[in-house]
């Protein structure tokens, strides 16, 4: 298999369990308002015997629907949502696997390959990273979805070993690294299918815009000001201000052809949210 159809199934398969989890939070979401029973995420993973972390990852993959509060993104688990976990076969076994996060080194012992060969196959798109983290040594860590590696390493093994092929050894030679821009896409699809109101959808594609661009799309003052109150946060739990410069260009849209895409939603929300 090739590394752009190995990029296509893997874009395909979390595409469709987007398009899953999107339909059953529209409907937990319904139910939860009716019933208005929900608990912090945080009191959620107490009650079903899970670490907060584990539950923070199966909410970021829409493994665990939720929905919002008074608080803008701070988002609550529905009482019949524990209920359907604790009614699923395996739990909570079966949820961690599906959920759980790994560095590279970590996800390199899960494909059976070198931390550095994973890296590559990253850095060309074979799979995204669904979080970044700051280590004691303030060097970025890239997590994986351990579930993704597993299937792109028995779907694609030609690529686990080996010489890489020649497009993408020109393309790791010409220093592409689409890490950081797959990234922002997955964390702004996720947040925008959080937001309750086209203000907050609008507040997610600004918050991976730079400044001048923002200006220049949102012209009035009073707008960008609320945005700007909006914003969410794309690092959660949010790194200290002194790693700032660390991270600062992960979160910025700076290519072009990017930041055109993130300009076009971000005006499509505007135009609803003016309307409403």
């Amino acid at each position: 298999m090739s590394a752009s159809h190995a990029t296509t199934a893997t874009t395909t398969m979390t595409t469709a369990t987007t398009a899953q989890t999107a339909a059953h939070q529209v409907a937990t979401t319904a139910t939860a308002r009716r019933q208005g029973e929900s608990v912090a995420v945080r009191r959620a993973a107490q009650e079903l015997g899970l670490r907060p972390a584990e539950l923070d990852a199966a909410v970021r993959l829409g493994q665990v629907v939720t929905v919002g509060s008074r608080i803008p993104w701070r988002r609550q688990v529905p009482r019949s949502e524990l209920d359907r976990l604790r009614s699923d076969d395996g739990f909570p076994a079966a949820l961690r696997e599906r959920s759980l996060l790994v560095n590279a080194t970590a996800g390199a012992r899960l494909m059976g390959i070198a931390p550095g060969r994973l890296a590559r196959l990253a850095r060309c798109g074979c799979f995204s990273p669904v979080d970044v983290r700051l280590n004691r040594h303030r060097v970025i860590v890239w997590r994986y979805v351990a579930a993704e590696l597993k299937t792109f390493a028995r779907e694609s093994p030609a690529l686990l070993s080996g010489p890489v092929p020649d497009e993408m050894r020109r393309a790791l030679a010409a220093g592409r690294d689409v890490r950081p821009r797959r990234w922002r896409h997955r964390r702004t699809a996720q947040l925008v299918r959080q937001a309750t109101t086209a203000w907050q959808r609008a507040a997610a594609f600004a918050a991976v815009l730079e400044p001048p661009t923002l200006a220049f799309d949102v012209p009035d003052p009073g707008e960008r000001a609320l945005l700007c109150r909006l914003r969410p946060p794309l690092i959660d739990p949010p790194l200290a201000a002194e790693h700032a410069d660390v991270v600062g260009a992960l979160l910025t849209a700076s290519d072009p052809e990017e930041a055109r895409a993130y300009r076009t939603r971000l005006r499509a929300a505007l135009a609803e949210a003016r309307e409403g």
